[in-house]
């Protein structure tokens, strides 16, 4: 794949995960899969969603910035960190 059409894609999935961070802590209930934990009841479960959230946005940042040739592939060092993920 071209790199700006990577960097486009991992773009728009950065500002889906970002705008799903905005509206759960805005909000104050965070949704996942038909689960939804609220901060008062479930502040362990509604963290654990929002931190979800932050990973995929901390991922395609890191894709984003591969794309550009700026960092090495954090696919490659996620395999090398956890050689049990084949």
């Amino acid at each position: 794949m071209i790199p700006a059409y990577n960097a486009i894609a991992f773009a728009w999935i950065a500002l889906a995960a970002l705008w799903g961070i905005h509206s759960n802590i805005r909000s104050g209930t965070a949704r996942s899969r038909g689960w939804t934990c609220t901060i008062d009841d479930n502040p362990i479960g509604f963290c654990l969603i929002v931190s979800t959230k932050a990973a995929i946005f901390g991922f395609a940042i890191m894709e984003i910035l591969h794309s550009f040739g700026l960092v090495d592939d954090p696919i490659a060092n996620i395999r090398h960190a956890l050689p049990w993920l084949a």
